[in-house]
């Protein structure tokens, strides 16, 4: 287990490395900071912004909309999920519903949403709508892939539907949808950072980059980019991990 968690460290520091490489080479040959800023003043810009009061005033609003827009999305996606599989004709409708869902133009629905729910919501909206459809394929998946003999079990002792939900489908399903709810909410700060971006909601992050592109302050940009995938990668590796124990628990 330690010998796995070291060798999973070394992966992550040998791919943050090469990232790190391939941002120098960049810089030096192409040699505009308002295209390709410093590395090194990008991490500075880091750590002014960790220092600053309104930063984190602005991370916190949209923290809010992303885990607003996750946990919506994950108890629709739950609730029409569990529903799906105990009856095949919701799924069946659900079906081109949610391929529908998938095909949408992000862009273009983001300024539909824009005008339909105003600047502070439209984000929210956005996610939910990549959110619903991934979570909800992802937990069909999962319920699909419970023990057969065990469901034919439940049956044949005639174990109530509430009991068989609670107490087999979803602690079997669970690792699985945890794990995918990671990567849910990950994408969920992507679709929220972006569509604040795009609609200038205010007092968010999307705001400060909307400012820093405007300046332009490049090196600024890049930082904001970088703290904003690296929340998403913590997210990610906090919700994998809790879904490891599960894992463990469960079997």
């Amino acid at each position: 287990m330690k010998k796995s968690v070291l060798q999973n460290c070394i992966y992550a520091l040998c791919g943050v490395g090469v990232l790190i490489a391939v941002w120098v080479i960049a810089y030096y040959r192409v040699g505009n900071e308002l295209v390709v800023p410093s590395f090194f003043d990008c991490v500075k810009d880091v750590g002014e912004l960790l220092v600053k009061e309104r930063f984190w005033r602005y991370f916190l609003n949209t923290f809010k909309r992303v885990f607003f827009a996750f946990v919506i999305s994950f108890f629709v996606a739950s609730a029409f999920a569990l529903l799906a599989y105990v009856v095949p004709v919701v799924r069946g409708i659900l079906s081109p519903i949610i391929s529908l869902m998938r095909s949408l133009p992000i862009l273009a629905v983001t300024l539909i949403l824009w005008l339909m729910f105003g600047r502070e919501d439209a984000p929210i909206a956005v996610a939910f709508l990549s959110l619903f459809p991934m979570l909800y394929a992802a937990m069909l998946s999962a319920l699909s892939g419970v023990d057969g003999d065990l469901i034919e079990m439940s049956r044949v002792y005639n174990v109530p539907l509430k009991k068989r939900i609670f107490s087999l489908y979803m602690p079997a399903a669970a690792p699985y949808v945890l794990q995918e709810s990671g990567a849910a909410l990950a994408f969920s700060l992507k679709l929220v950072v972006s569509a604040e971006v795009l609609v200038g909601t205010y007092r968010s992050v999307g705001y400060l980059m909307n400012d820093a592109n405007q300046i332009p302050d490049m090196s600024l940009l890049f930082a904001l980019v970088c703290m904003t995938a690296l929340v998403g990668l913590i997210l990610e590796s906090i919700a994998l991990g809790f879904a490891r124990a599960v894992e463990r628990r469960v079997k």
